[in-house]
């Protein structure tokens, strides 16, 4: 297994505090007061750590998506891409968002939930363009623009580029999920 330390507790003072900044966004916002374990080994390269946060703080509480198509669109490429640890962390944010445990455990198997109406099946579909490695349809493009402009459009696709990075680190490093967390659907 290709695991990393915890680093935490030699991280120079400016890198602790960039650590704590961490936590406490992440904890107001899911109300977990542990760190998530991905960040915690990010750390091992603080500056890497910094800028993927920073990326993830402007996507997730400064963005143009709404809440519900924000997290639809995490969930959708979660499920598609089988990312456990990022359905789990955002079961509790998308189920406020208005995306109940039901839809979100077929999300998880990769499905679409019943009845989704644009703008969230644009989101969805947009998804599924950037991980099939297309570009995304004209008219899927032109929907989401007069939802939510293009950056909104812009934002989609930085989300998959956002949590495929994290589920990579996770994968390419065996970070365990937390045990006060589960995926959608059950363990």
């Amino acid at each position: 297994m290709a695991q990393l330390p915890d680093p935490t507790d030699s991280l120079s003072p400016d890198d602790r505090a960039a650590f704590e900044q961490v936590t406490s966004v992440r904890a107001r916002n899911t109300g977990r007061h542990e760190p998530a374990e991905v960040y915690v080994r990010m750390f091992n390269n603080p500056g890497v750590a910094r800028a993927v946060a920073g990326l993830g703080e402007q996507l997730r509480f400064h963005g143009v998506l709404p809440d519900r198509q924000r997290e639809l669109a995490v969930l959708r490429f979660a499920g598609r891409r089988g990312a456990t640890y990022e359905q789990a962390h955002h079961a509790a944010v998308a189920e406020r968002a208005g995306i109940d445990g039901a839809a979100q455990a077929v999300l998880a198997r990769g499905g679409l939930p019943d009845g989704l109406v644009d703008p969230d099946l644009a989101v969805v579909e947009a998804v599924d363009a950037t991980m099939g490695g297309s570009s995304i349809p004209t008219d899927v493009q032109d929907r989401l623009v007069a939802a939510f402009g293009t950056a909104g459009v812009v934002e989609v696709v930085a989300l998959c580029g956002l949590y495929g990075l994290m589920a990579d680190m996770v994968t390419s490093f065996d970070i365990p999920l937390e045990p006060d967390l589960a995926p959608p659907g059950g363990p």
